[in-house]
């Protein structure tokens, strides 16, 4: 076994055979640390003396252990992310290559043809493919990393925008009739994202101050789901009181509310599914596609690429046209801030009021301008 100490990394090796001219075959390891590298030197001895030649290793059984073993401690939704992005975009195209075979062309190819696609799904794509393969060096399976140089296609930009006034006039067509139609609308009217909208229960609602308490979602990454804080909370890494936020509702949508509220105890549900408990990924997913077709049969302008997210920036625009002040924007959308004094300072009453009376002048106008808008 040899030794040495290159540049960040200490390397080691051993001979697993000679050459026709009687140079020796060797395997290499690279770790940060000594013992990084010798633990991983044990690995290999051991995987060679079961006979897996680690220089045949393809893309798709290293793949498979660097799941298993380098995103253990992820979280589901984390680890059926890079799953995801294995099985559907990299392992068809490069799963049966030799791992030492790959080269960068091969890696520019399978991202050029993307090209014109959604640039944050190919970044995606490409995240996957560098930590891959950086992971692959480390673990002395490769020498050169193939993704130091490599650079996405021309992509199209995320399309996250507000809906348009075509869309926006056959969305409350729709909503006023449609059986989701409430679901829709709070969404829309108060800023909530998906999880956070169904996790809603009757005691969230002050319908005498006309607020709204948003204090956990309801996690979708599988479809049971389960009850968590906001997203606030959880990149703050502290307790869901961490992300709570008040919302005004505004009058535009307070009919909604009282109905919703109407025969419901403090505990129950606003949005359940059929048996009464939380919904379902699957079924916030039929709820939404049911209502985007009722829209697209009244109004062919009506993108079919519309998600619940538009919803929230559609808030955050109504937001600022309304002259709502970047702080109240924020704490109403529940933007969380590196800055600490935004962390630690809370709306006072009267700026919560006169951020209130904004968004209900700015509904009212547009009733005025679009009557078929409540």
């Amino acid at each position: 076994m040899n030794t040495e100490k290159t540049y960040k990394y200490h390397k080691a090796s051993f001979v697993v055979g000679k050459k026709a001219d009687g140079t020796p075959i060797r395997v290499y390891v690279r770790g940060k640390t000594k013992a990084e590298c010798a633990e991983k030197l044990v690995e290999a001895k051991r995987l060679h003396g079961l006979g897996i030649d680690l220089k045949d290793t393809t893309v798709k059984d290293w793949a498979e252990r660097w799941l298993k073993v380098y995103k253990a401690g992820l979280k589901p939704k984390q680890l059926a992310h890079y799953r995801a992005k294995l099985n559907y975009d990299i392992l068809p195209v490069i799963g049966h290559m030799k791992i030492r075979d790959v080269r960068t062309s091969h890696l520019l190819e399978l991202l050029n043809t993307y090209a014109g696609g959604n640039v944050s799904t190919v970044s995606k794509i490409r995240v996957a493919l560098r930590q891959l393969f950086l992971d692959a060096v480390h673990e002395g399976l490769i020498e050169r990393n193939p993704t130091v140089r490599l650079e996405l296609p021309e992509l199209t930009e995320n399309l996250r925008r507000p809906l348009t006034t075509p869309e926006r006039l056959a969305f409350q067509k729709v909503a006023d009739e449609h059986k989701h139609g409430a679901y829709v609308q709070v969404m829309l009217y108060c800023g909530l994202r998906r999880g956070e909208c169904v996790a809603l229960l009757r005691s969230d609602v002050d319908l005498g101050k006309k607020r709204l308490n948003v204090s956990k979602a309801l996690n979708l990454a599988g479809n049971t789901g389960y009850v968590t804080g906001t997203k606030a909370a959880n990149m703050r890494k502290k307790n869901t009181n961490g992300g709570v936020r008040v919302v005004p509702i505004p009058d535009v949508v307070l009919p909604v509310f009282v109905e919703l509220c109407e025969g419901r105890q403090n505990d129950d549900i606003l949005f359940p599914k059929a048996d009464g408990g939380y919904a379902t990924a699957q079924a916030t997913r039929w709820w939404w596609t049911s209502f985007v077709k009722a829209c697209y049969a009244i109004e062919p302008r009506f993108s079919a690429d519309v998600t619940p997210h538009y919803l929230r920036h559609t808030y955050a625009t109504d937001l600022y046209a309304a002259g709502v002040d970047e702080k109240a924007r924020k704490e109403f959308l529940g933007h969380i801030s590196n800055d600490v004094t935004d962390i630690y300072t809370k709306m006072s009453e009267d700026a919560f009021e006169r951020a209130s009376s904004l968004v209900n002048e700015y509904h009212n106008f547009h009733r005025w301008l679009f009557p078929d808008i409540r």
